[in-house]
């Protein structure tokens, strides 16, 4: 649309000399039209919206009623060409427009009304005209993330760049599904979100926002909005939102992914928390908007189940190629967040991926009583929950490693196929966010351990230090120095050793127990242990080389879990 600072920067007007006499911060309102009157009794002349061009010929008897006509039917502006009939527009006709808030402009100069209609009207449709252009570029762009598989997180982040605002998407209900925040950043958007409700819940109407119905079939699923902060929203934003909204009705029909955005949505903001980049006092807030009625309720025990390789890496194979969002977040893409890989956001019908399995985890957890925050982040899968008034105990566990591994036996998965891995409870968001940070090393630890049901990540053991470092090039270098001559040739013979030496570390040193273990006679063991010394040039008889070595073996195990 056309704004009046926009007219008045037409060259047909500035030859016009234009004054504003009053409404200098009204100078973005719209013009829809440009229209002369010079009739004494202007009644039903106007639509609303137009800027109105006269000499003052008609309005000199009558100045003060001929200005509330015009003004009764919504004019946007008053521009007086002075000289043939007024020197001065009338002060009749200022204060009327100034009581009504429409701007008023003084003409020094003749000029040709004719010349001016053309150049507003002209001026008037070219801006149609590219906004009709850019609304079809911004519906074009739409159509082909969806035509490329991608999802709501990117339409979300395309249309966070183009409107250069934080973008919402929240169901019927008025819940937060996902958002993208961009540069203001997650906390800006989200209090913006709560002002609209709040507004709205006093029946006013919210102010510095568009939203668009997103609707499926012949309901509606929600609605999609964008929330002027840094930038002011303009007709082309309208359009895109509303071009949005039907690109993330057409995919979320195609799709049906609603509580596999939510549980992304999750999965961002716990990543975040674990990462350390959520402030305590925004934290609580953050995880209320995302559907946890849990927040303030009892201690959090954080809770991360991770994929063990083989499984990982069947359900990988089977989904779409990963693509980027938005943060919003999350901005940040948070984001709404959020810019992370959607393969596990997007599968097939046989691909198992945490988000494909949030919804059943997060209810059968849920009938524990305790409120579950829970989403997928990468490989793994992390979990909140408010204990409320129970303590942590192990019976407390074991119910839910039980309803955890219930969910995944439907599917046919099992202890073999993740590791679940359960911390200490915290009594702060922060606390939280190192205990989910603490626990989820733990679960990557647990993936190249043995099968258990669950594992206690209350403290951090061995397992976890190796894990953590296990692609740094100092424990490559430790581990070729005390087994390097057992890896260097992968013969039959080497191998043998070296698991013969992984045995014996593993039985404590007890001859009798790794000979058991390898069903070995103990005289064929000890043949095999000289052959080690030799082959290593050290004595297992020292405790100094035996914890090497035992730390050098368990160190090889996550390496080639890695691998």
């Amino acid at each position: 649309m056309l704004s009046l600072a926009d007219v008045l920067d037409l060259p047909v007007v500035r030859r016009a000399l234009p004054e504003v006499v009053i409404g200098q911060t009204a100078l973005d309102r719209d013009i829809r039209w440009a229209h002369v009157i010079e009739m004494p009794e202007p009644d039903d002349l106007l639509k609303g919206g137009e800027l109105v061009l006269t000499t003052g010929l008609g309005a000199s008897a009558d100045p003060a009623a001929w200005t509330a006509s015009l003004v009764g039917q919504g004019m946007a502006a008053l521009a007086v060409e002075l000289g043939s009939t007024w020197r001065d527009v009338p002060p009749t006709v200022v204060a009327g427009c100034a009581r009504a808030g429409v701007p008023v402009i003084a003409f020094h100069r003749p000029v040709r009304f004719i010349e001016i209609t053309e150049g507003v009207h002209g001026a008037v449709v070219n801006a149609q005209f590219a906004l009709l252009a850019r609304g079809e570029e911004i519906h074009r762009r739409f159509t082909e993330l969806i035509l490329q598989g991608r999802g709501v997180p990117e339409i979300l982040a395309e249309l966070c760049m183009a409107v250069k605002n934080p973008v919402v998407l929240e169901d019927a209900g008025g819940s937060l599904v996902y958002y993208v925040s961009g540069p203001p950043g997650d906390d800006l958007a989200l209090s913006a979100w709560a002002d609209v409700h709040r507004a709205e819940d006093r029946g006013e109407v919210a102010e510095g926002m568009f939203a668009a119905e997103v609707r499926l079939l012949d309901s509606s699923w929600g609605r999609l909005m964008a929330l002027s902060l840094e930038n002011r929203l303009d007709d082309f934003d309208r359009v895109a939102v509303e071009r949005a909204a039907l690109a993330v009705a057409i995919d979320l029909l195609s799709q049906q992914h609603d509580e596999q955005l939510r549980a992304r949505s999750r999965g961002a903001f716990l990543s975040e928390l674990s990462d350390g980049r959520v402030e305590e006092h925004d934290a609580r807030r953050r995880a209320e908007a995302l559907g946890f009625p849990g927040a303030g309720r009892g201690a959090l025990l954080p809770v991360v189940a991770a994929w063990r390789r083989p499984a990982y890496a069947r359900g990988r194979s089977r989904s779409r190629a990963a693509t980027p969002s938005a943060g919003a977040s999350g901005g940040t893409g948070t984001g709404t967040g959020y810019g992370e890989s959607l393969a596990d956001l997007a599968h097939v019908a046989d691909g198992i991926t945490w988000t494909r399995l949030s919804g059943e985890l997060r209810t059968a957890l849920a009938s524990t009583g305790l409120a579950v925050l829970l989403g997928p982040r990468d490989v793994d899968l992390l979990v909140l929950l408010a204990l409320g008034a129970r303590e942590y105990d192990a019976a407390l566990v074991e119910h839910v490693a039980h309803l955890f591994h219930g969910a995944l036996d439907r599917h046919g998965l099992g202890p073999a196929d993740a590791a679940l891995a359960v911390g200490g409870p915290a009594d702060a968001w922060g606390a939280a966010g190192q205990g989910l940070r603490r626990v989820r090393r733990s679960a990557g630890a647990a993936t190249s351990l043995g099968v258990k049901r669950w594992y206690d990540a209350r403290r951090p053991g061995l397992a976890d230090l190796l894990h953590e470092l296990r692609d740094t090039p100092e424990l490559e270098a430790f581990v070729e120095e005390q087994l390097g001559p057992l890896l260097a040739d992968g013969s039959p013979r080497t191998r043998v050793l070296l698991e013969t030496l992984e045995a014996y570390l593993t039985a404590g040193g007890r001859k009798a127990e790794a000979a058991r273990a390898l069903h070995l006679e103990r005289q064929s063991l000890y043949l095999r242990l000289h052959r080690i010394e030799e082959a290593l040039g050290v004595s297992l008889d020292d405790e100094d080389v035996v914890l090497g070595l035992h730390l050098a073996v368990r160190a090889r195990r996550f390496r080639r879990g890695a691998r």
